[in-house]
């Protein structure tokens, strides 16, 4: 506002409020939701960090926009139509890494994770039913059998998760603390707090498991 000339951040908060909604910055949100909200978008980016095919981190932030209390955002370097199986089942592993990390810092887990189920069964159904990526196709006569798949595939990627997280609970934990702080971190911001620098993205294709180095 007032100023001469259209910036890159002018740019980006642009496609961020058409993208993901207006800021809502007046919204009140207690202290423990808060933390709550820190600890579910920290789980899905330290998950996001685990995983070789998606798109890079854009940003992660405790800011609420739209609907949603928080959001873990990536931004592709180019457009991309097709989607192979593992990637898709790399998406279904950052989906279910919010709820992990509320069972794992809080004990349960809470309507806030009742978006990414959403998409998480979307994504499954999707991927046995209409792009036969289960582990065989599916007829009308064998729906029961394609809606158990469904069901593995989700359950599978949440069991992984859960595994996930214990292993990174204290970047988990250092994270959702930065978030508290400073409410919105970039993925520099991230790959710095985390001690993996710009060589982060390097690591991560070059890594035969599709996993970070992250300090346990």
């Amino acid at each position: 506002q007032n100023e001469p000339h259209i910036t890159q951040a002018d740019l980006e908060a642009a496609r961020d409020k058409v993208r993901y909604g207006k800021e809502r910055k007046s919204l009140v949100i207690n202290p423990k939701e808060r933390e709550l909200v820190a600890y579910h978008e920290a789980g899905h980016t330290i998950i996001h960090l685990q995983t070789s095919l998606l798109a890079p981190l854009y940003k992660v932030s405790i800011v609420p926009r739209g609907q949603a209390l928080g959001a873990t955002v990536l931004l592709p370097d180019e457009d991309q139509i097709l989607q192979s199986k593992a990637m898709l089942v790399e998406q279904l592993l950052v989906l279910m890494g919010g709820r992990a990390a509320e069972r794992t810092f809080f004990g349960s887990t809470t309507n806030g994770a009742s978006g990414d189920l959403d998409m998480a069964r979307k994504i499954a159904r999707k991927m046995v039913h209409e792009w036969g990526m289960g582990e065989k196709l599916y007829y009308e006569a064998e729906r029961q059998d394609a809606e158990k798949e469904i069901n593995r595939l989700l359950e599978v990627a949440d069991q992984k998760a859960q595994e996930i997280i214990q292993v990174q609970k204290s970047n988990t934990e250092r994270l959702a603390k930065a978030l508290l702080e400073q409410e919105t971190l970039t993925h520099t911001e991230v790959m710095a707090l985390l001690d993996l620098g710009e060589t982060g993205a390097a690591q991560k294709k070059s890594t035969s498991t599709g996993c970070l180095p992250l300090r346990v």
